[in-house]
């Protein structure tokens, strides 16, 4: 159960980041600078890191950061690559350098140091 409440706590930090990241492209890309984005975009901004120090109570900084950067990096790559469509920008590398950080999440997540008495 305790597994599922950190995973659960992951899956919001990290869609409200992304959500954060989503509207900040949009907003930017915008003319008007005060347009409907913008109080959405610093609504959203507080909780973000909120739900970051929340997560970071129950798994440490360390493996936080890795996996929650991790995670925001590959997806919002992903929007970007599906939705904005700008997959003929990203090098071979770059999509290989994708593959690791999943891997690098599935590690951070799967394999915890254990617990020595």
């Amino acid at each position: 159960m305790q597994n599922i409440s950190k995973l659960l706590y992951i899956a919001i930090a990290v869609a409200l980041a992304l959500s954060a990241n989503s509207v900040s492209a949009i907003w930017a890309k915008d003319g008007n600078r005060y347009s409907m984005w913008f109080p959405l975009l610093l609504a959203l901004s507080p909780l973000v890191f909120i739900s970051f120090g929340l997560v970071t109570a129950k798994m440490g900084v360390t493996v936080t950061s890795g996996i929650l950067d991790s995670l925001l990096t590959i997806l919002t790559m992903l929007i970007g690559i599906v939705f904005f469509k700008e997959w003929d920008k990203i090098s071979v590398a770059q999509y290989i350098g994708m593959v690791f950080a999943v891997v690098g999440i599935l590690l951070m997540l799967f394999f915890p140091k254990e617990k020595t008495m």
